[in-house]
């Protein structure tokens, strides 16, 4: 093989191995939490799935975004169509507080706070990056945006460095969605390289009982979520 192929395996190799890491960490970290509280925890996406399938019944002419939705038979969405919620608070408080090591936690204002660097960019700036001609604009208000990153979601350095940024801030009900720097601020700090979502899921039986990958922008030469997810377990 020639070097430039064996530096590109071995790169593949650390990141797989960080990777591997970082995702224990955080399961390891959730499990001990919900166990510590002793009850199923009701914060997480169904495992199965959704209670019905979606329809957009609302666009937001701006950005050509959905921002209403009913079921397929046009009933209203169920009250639990995407999972339950009802202990997020708790859950997080003993997640944060003793389950997992935390070093420093920013509830907002992240990039002030030094949670985060100037080196993360929002899922908004790649997307027009990837789509500079594109016919609507990223909504600087959903998602991992850069604004909500640096400025308005919660974020916590944990002992070995790895970063997590919650999709909202902290024991807020919405989103069990986190994003994972596994490498924290070595770098490059980027989108399927070593920034990774992940989204918390489960069952009424059952509570939390694993960790699915969400899928946000990935930058150029990067891997989705999910995809390393099926890689760490081959």
């Amino acid at each position: 093989m020639t070097l430039p192929a064996l530096v590109q395996n071995y790169q593949k190799m650390v990141l797989k191995n960080q990777f591997k890491k970082a995702y224990a960490t955080f399961y390891n970290g959730i499990r001990a939490a919900q166990n510590n509280l002793g009850y199923p925890v009701g914060c997480f996406y169904w495992a199965g799935g959704q209670i019905c399938k979606e329809v957009c019944t609302q666009r937001d002419p701006n950005y050509n975004t959905c921002t209403a939705w009913e079921c397929e038979d046009g009933s209203p969405l169920p009250a639990n169509q995407n999972g339950l919620r009802e202990d997020c608070g708790a859950f997080e408080e003993e997640l944060f507080t003793n389950a997992l090591k935390v070093v420093k936690f920013c509830k907002n204002n992240a990039l002030r706070n030094g949670c985060i660097t100037e080196q993360y960019k929002g899922t908004d700036k790649i997307q027009e990056q990837q789509n500079p001609d594109a016919e609507y604009p990223p909504n600087p208000a959903n998602n991992f945006s850069d604004t909500n990153i640096k400025n308005k979601q919660s974020s916590w350095v944990l002992a070995d460095g790895t970063v997590l940024i919650k999709y909202g801030t902290y024991q807020s009900k919405n989103f069990p969605i986190f994003a994972i720097d596994i490498n924290g601020h070595k770098g490059p700090n980027k989108w399927g390289h070593d920034l990774f979502g992940f989204q918390i899921m489960g069952d009424s039986i059952n509570g939390v009982t694993k960790i699915g990958g969400y899928n946000t922008v990935v930058e150029t030469g990067g891997i989705s979520s999910s995809k390393m997810i099926q890689e760490m377990f081959k």
